[in-house]
């Protein structure tokens, strides 16, 4: 499995697991393109599904966002190892959707 990048812009923006190049370009194109409008940087949309939509290969450096990313998402507790394929990293602070938040803190209540 290899990691690739996706840049809007230019500005790589989130990180994830592919067979190859082809089916990562499938991928943004069908499904994770469509999804960068619904997420949010400082109240913008990722992409507005004009600008510039491109993917490559991830460098070092966010290829290790990735791995850091990945191994925190497997809990001690959990009997099955989590799966490579699919899982996505953002390399970008993205604003939590709305109504997050509250049900995070009252949880620790």
């Amino acid at each position: 499995m290899a990691l690739f990048t996706v840049e809007v812009e230019g500005r790589p923006i989130l990180v994830f697991s592919e067979e190859d190049r082809e089916a990562a370009e499938d991928l943004v194109s069908s499904t994770i393109g469509p999804d960068l409008m619904e997420f949010e940087e400082e109240g913008t949309p990722l992409w507005d599904g004009q600008g510039e939509l491109s993917v490559r290969e991830a460098d070092a450096a966010e290829t290790a966002q990735w791995e850091a990313g990945f191994a925190s998402s497997h809990r001690p507790d959990d009997t099955e190892a989590p799966e490579e394929e699919g899982y996505a990293v953002f390399l970008i602070d993205v604003d939590r959707p709305e109504g997050e938040e509250d049900e995070e803190e009252e949880e620790e209540d």
